[in-house]
């Protein structure tokens, strides 16, 4: 009953929520930057290690938006070439089934172009104002962060509670980092090979293409199919021929299926020790309680889940099941 009084309480609050999650985990990014630029800087104090951090971070953020804004309109309109290509494919399936022909214009002739603006105006605003209140909550905790060590050495009467709770939070910067630094290196990976196929093959925008593939790929397991159609639509647009877009996203979805379900379990499975199928389940799972930020950040909460439930005898099995290998804890059986 408390479990489920709290995910109501979470989906209740999902507006405030969300935001503040968001935050949080760039304060771990932070924090892993920081310990980086320790072994890199050991001299430099800890406050020019965590500035440095976090302009990295922020800077990282402020590119990707001003990437957007400045090349998505003349992406977008590279892509108007395909309605006829996509009219002619249409006409040419619906024609061997013998179908009624008909064109994408007449399919969505109701739509209301207004109302297709008004959502686009509305979403806009959500996205800017949601930005908004991730930037405050991000100051906010920065800057309680001085007083959070005293807050927390008063918050546990025992020792055994300190340790386990410092275990927990330990468990879950560990996972924090190590999946952001996993999904980076697939991203690349496969934004890499994305920008090396169009290139080879000619593809005009390969680079904004490549980046698009870039950021899709984050989200775990659907993110990387969904991003190597980019390239295809983009061929399709600037060719005549099928068999240029055709090849492209035959080599990009093959290279997507080998990373995503040969090289990233394995070291997911090291290096998180999550079991696959609850790394899918999680994304419905976290998407319903936290909307989209969710979906990005729905494995590194689904470790916290494990390594709170692990800190407990009667919650022991959830984290045993959600656990690659059946020992959440890292033991060893000896």
């Amino acid at each position: 009953m408390a479990v489920v009084l709290a995910l109501s309480l979470v989906r209740f609050f999902q507006s405030v929520l969300s935001p503040l999650i968001v935050a949080a985990f760039m304060i771990v990014l932070i924090d892993g930057v920081s310990r980086f630029l320790q072994r890199r800087l050991p001299r430099a104090p800890a406050w020019l290690r965590r500035g440095i951090a976090g302009v990295m971070i922020l800077a990282a953020f402020g590119l990707v938006a001003g990437l957007m804004v400045l090349e998505a309109r003349p992406f977008a309109m590279q892509l108007r070439a395909l309605v006829p290509k996509l009219d002619a494919l249409l006409l040419r399936a619906l024609g061997m089934i013998g179908a009624t022909p008909t064109t994408l214009e007449e399919m969505f002739s109701g739509i209301d172009p207004g109302r297709l603006a008004g959502i686009a105006f509305s979403t806009a605003r959500h996205l800017t104002s949601y930005a908004a209140l991730v930037l405050i909550y991000f100051g906010f905790l920065a800057v309680s962060r001085a007083a959070s060590a005293r807050k927390f050495e008063r918050l546990y009467s025992t020792a055994r509670r300190r340790a386990s709770a410092l275990r927990v939070i330990q468990s879950v910067s560990h996972a924090v980092e190590r999946y952001a630094w996993l999904q980076t290196l697939k991203a690349l990976l496969i934004a890499f090979m994305a920008w090396i196929l169009m290139t080879v093959l000619g593809v005009h925008d390969a680079m904004f293409a490549a980046f698009l593939v870039f950021l899709s790929a984050y989200v775990p397991i659907v993110g990387a199919v969904i991003g190597s159609v980019f390239p295809g639509l983009l061929a399709l647009a600037q060719f005549d021929d099928l068999s240029r877009p055709i090849l492209l996203v035959a080599i990009l979805a093959s290279t997507v299926f080998v990373i995503d379900n040969i090289i990233m379990p394995k070291l997911q499975g090291d290096e998180l020790n999550l079991d696959p199928l609850f790394i899918l389940v999680s994304l419905g799972f976290w998407a319903a309680l936290l909307g989209a930020p969710g979906v990005l950040l729905a494995t590194p909460l689904t470790v916290t889940v494990m390594a709170i439930a692990d800190e407990f005898t009667s919650t022991r099995w959830v984290a045993v099941l959600l656990s690659r290998d059946g020992r959440p804890s890292g033991e060893r059986d000896g």
